[in-house]
């Protein structure tokens, strides 16, 4: 095993006052380099298909440490790992953020073979509420319902020239602000992207200023294809945050192009209480929309409001009105879309 070649990625997690979760990859490669507007196609295309083609590092021990406590993990055969920290330790900032240091020991050296620092965030006692938010055409344009525009913006563009939709950072930030503007309401991600473009999200996020928050993606496999149809792996992250924060209620954030809507349908139906509102972008046509507003309507009896929106803008007033953000939020996000658009 090369000591020049091993990579820590951890990912960034969750946690509560009681157990933090820590998870990540071990790989041989490199992860590219930060994303530069400039950069050629060709570049990009590069950078694309290093990630999709990474060498993962099997059977790679590890020591998570957070404070006074630690924890041993083994890479599986892709070279992902996850650890149960317990007890966790004091948060690290007002957001709740806290971090921990991942080291590959290396036998009969002194320093380690890779050593990398990760985010866990364990939700403060100001959070009123969590958000759950789809990715790909919720805040990231992928033009995910044509195969062929989407493998182009994947493989072609990087995070600094991958666009997302207008108003997104100023209106997840109002969610993540909250009634008072400082409630620090966690926002977790989902997706159907492979965790081999974990790094890009992080990176588009960053740069586009979207807040930060545990990432959950799906792992390629032999049942791949299956998993992408269906996206019960997304329903089976969601169901995780909602069962690690039993006293949090959730607005969930998705799209029509996808199963957005039925997902979050039956999230409602096994978690009664629990979701304060569902956002859903309008992405796709009139017969997908028919659908939509179809469970909108069943969810209306529940007492849970489904909202299929144009804009960043439109959800933003909603969310004012239902007392979730501050009534000068939509401002803000008229005013972010007017820029960026």
């Amino acid at each position: 095993m090369s000591q020049t070649t091993l990579v820590i990625v951890p990912y960034r997690s969750f946690g509560t006052p009681a157990t933090i979760f820590v998870r990540g990859r071990v790989l041989h490669d490199k992860l590219p380099a930060a994303a530069k507007s400039e950069q050629s196609p060709w570049r990009n295309l590069r950078d694309a298909l290093r990630r999709i083609e990474s060498d993962e590092a099997r059977g790679v021990p590890l020591t998570v440490t957070c404070g006074a406590h630690s924890a041993q993990a083994v890479t599986d055969d892709e070279g992902y790992f996850e650890v149960h920290l317990s007890p966790a330790p004091p948060v690290g900032n007002e957001d709740g953020w806290c971090t921990v240091t991942l080291t590959a020991p290396a036998p009969d050296a002194d320093a380690p073979l890779a050593q990398a620092v990760g985010e866990v965030l364990i939700p403060p006692d100001t959070a009123r509420f969590g958000v759950i938010s789809d990715i790909d055409d919720t805040i990231l344009q992928t033009q995910a319902t044509n195969l062929v525009r989407s493998a182009w913006v994947t493989l072609l563009h990087n995070a600094a020239t991958r666009l997302p939709f207008p108003g997104v950072a100023a209106l997840y930030r109002a969610l993540q602000g909250g009634v008072t503007g400082a409630d620090h309401n966690p926002i977790f991600y989902v997706s159907s992207s492979p965790w081999n473009l974990y790094d890009f999200l992080v990176e588009f996020m960053q740069v586009r200023g979207i807040p930060a928050g545990p990432i959950f993606l799906r792992d390629y496999g032999i049942d791949m294809l299956t998993q992408a149809l269906s996206h019960e792996h997304k329903l089976d992250a969601m169901r995780r945050v909602l069962d690690a924060y039993p006293h949090l209620p959730f607005v969930l954030m998705g799209d029509s192009g996808q199963k957005d809507p039925e997902l979050y349908t039956r999230l409602v139906e096994q978690y009664p209480g629990r979701v304060l509102a569902i956002y859903i972008r309008d992405v796709s046509g009139d017969k997908r929309d028919a659908a939509v507003d179809a469970l909108a309507t069943v969810l209306q009896v529940q007492g849970v409001p489904l909202l299929r929106v144009a804009d960043s803008l439109a959800a933003a007033k909603s969310a004012a009105a239902l007392g979730l953000i501050t009534a000068a939020a939509p401002d803000t996000v008229r005013a972010a879309m007017s820029d960026e658009e």
